[in-house]
């Protein structure tokens, strides 16, 4: 099973300006990671049938919804106030200090994948879970670095370990792996 490898190098100290003002920076990524959200669904869905008839996963539609995870990644992560670097306009990353990987594995379990979304419910539940406390804790790490310049390393590991559970959930929804996710 492929596993999903998730990463973010802690810098300090951090820029108050840039994070003072990420919303507004962030906001044409987001528009971008929308549209292409949307595309990449569609991808997954013509994946599944893809999977479900041969048991196989079709390489090109999988490189580009691992393109499009890829860029979701650093998108919502610099919004999240991870990192201070603004992300590349592109599936290829720059200067970010994101590191994502997955390895492609052609052959896919055709009855875990038939019933994909009915398996996900509880990571579902979970991720919705984790995500509205990463979103509090988000706020709070805003306030620290526009005050002290610094991001609290403990509120980072934990923002840290909802990004991975995003990215492994957002892999497994997407027909990327089928490895279920884990928080870890």
């Amino acid at each position: 099973m492929a596993t999903v490898a998730f990463d973010i190098e802690y810098t300090s100290p951090r820029s108050r300006l840039s994070n003072g003002l990420r919303i507004f920076y962030a906001i044409p990524h987001l528009i971008i990671v929308g549209v292409l959200g949307y595309a990449s669904g569609a991808a997954s869905l013509i994946q599944w049938f893809i999977i479900l008839f041969t048991g196989k996963r079709n390489k090109s539609l999988w490189t580009f919804s691992r393109n499009v995870l890829d860029w979701q990644n650093r998108a919502t992560t610099y919004l999240g106030m991870m990192y201070d670097a603004y992300p590349n306009f592109a599936f290829e990353k720059l200067n970010e200090p994101v590191h994502f990987s997955i390895d492609y594995e052609e052959s896919a379990d055709r009855l875990t994948n038939a019933l994909r979304l009915i398996w996900a419910i509880p990571a579902m539940l979970i991720s919705y879970f984790l995500a509205i406390a990463a979103a509090v804790i988000t706020v709070i790490c805003w306030f620290a670095i526009l005050f002290t310049g610094t991001q609290p390393r403990g509120m980072f590991d934990f923002l840290l370990k909802v990004y991975r559970y995003s990215t492994r959930f957002n892999a497994y929804i997407g027909l990327l792996t089928d490895t279920y996710p884990k928080f870890e």
